[in-house]
């Protein structure tokens, strides 16, 4: 009798005893390559500063192609907060997002979701001067989880610019992907 009342006790509460956090499906370490290509960065023509006129166009860039094939998600978000979190010693960012659409990934996150651009990111002085005209800016952004050493998940990105020429080298990435 015991038995089945504790049976019945986790069937009520989801089930299996499990975490219900916990990864269901294996992830990979974030280290090595995918740090450039999850490198929890904005890049600045996103929010329309034009540092490298340089720059591939979204067609031919390669980064963006890996970055459209190997994501959990690549998604268009708009930015709804932006949370400064600042002890003194660990500056951060929290960014909370909207998806919009998404354009690629077996794995998008759920519908809002939160990013965090921390002190040894890349973005954190972007942040800093653009953190009050951030809200409502629409982004595309690849967004992959990966497993800590801890156990955790934490989720790790790159916001390109949310216009035509990005959308459409996503979209073709993902079609080529889906070619294999």
């Amino acid at each position: 009798m015991r038995l089945t009342v504790f049976a019945l006790f986790l069937v009520a509460c989801g089930g299996s005893g499990r975490d219900p956090n916990a990864p269901t499906r294996p992830l990979p370490s974030w280290a090595g390559h995918a740090t450039e290509l999850f490198d929890d960065t904005i890049e600045p023509r996103a929010v329309g500063l034009e540092l490298d006129r340089g720059a591939a166009p979204p067609r031919t860039d390669a980064t963006l192609r890996e970055r459209a094939q190997t994501s959990d998600a690549v998604l268009r978000v708009r930015v709804d907060t932006v949370t400064a979190r600042d002890d003194g010693v660990n500056p951060r960012y929290d960014v909370g997002l909207r998806t919009l659409e998404t354009l690629g990934g077996e794995h998008p996150p759920a519908e809002t979701f939160t990013v965090r651009v921390g002190k040894d990111s890349p973005s954190i002085g972007l942040m800093r001067s653009f953190q009050t005209r951030l809200g409502g800016k629409t982004f595309v952004a690849f967004v992959r989880e990966f497993i800590r050493p801890d156990g955790d998940v934490e989720l790790h990105f790159h916001f390109a610019g949310d216009d035509k020429a990005v959308v459409q080298a996503v979209r073709d990435a993902v079609a080529l992907e889906d070619l294999r």
